[in-house]
């Protein structure tokens, strides 16, 4: 039987389950560590170096990626319970043979498109975040 074998459809939705997990724990420690210490830094920033410096274009940038990541970060958070709960469904309907091979494949390769926008998208703001540090390091240093 297919379900018995590594590469089982109830095998590879368990793997995509965890890392739908992993992708709402990144997001998460992204808003906690990064976007929060970010948001302090923009504020300290905006009440001492940009009185005295013009710094606008690396406030704005700074500010634009911020607000960009606080917008997607609710979009990622709903596609997670979303692809959770369509996972869930999916493995569900696969032990109850309600699909052929073909079918349930077409449906896993659907879910797997998600699921790595999802990752491109954490890692997308992981290297904004890293970035943007570096910027705020260097101001604080001038």
């Amino acid at each position: 039987m297919v379900a018995c074998t590594s590469k089982s459809p109830s095998g590879t939705i368990d793997a995509m389950q965890k890392r739908v997990d992993a992708v709402e724990r990144q997001v998460e420690t992204l808003y906690n560590q990064d976007f929060n210490f970010l948001v302090g830094e923009y504020q300290a920033l905006d009440t001492t170096i940009a009185r005295t410096k013009d710094i606008s274009k690396e406030m704005e940038l700074l500010q634009a990626y911020l607000q960009q990541f606080e917008d997607q970060r609710v979009v990622i958070k709903e596609n997670v319970d979303y692809s959770r709960q369509q996972l869930s469904d999916l493995k569900d309907d696969i032990g109850n043979n309600l699909y052929d091979d073909a079918t349930v494949s077409n449906y896993i390769n659907d879910e797997e498109t998600e699921l790595r926008m999802m990752e491109a998208q954490i890692k997308y703001f992981q290297e904004r975040f890293d970035a943007q540090k570096k910027v705020v390091k260097q101001l604080r240093k001038e």
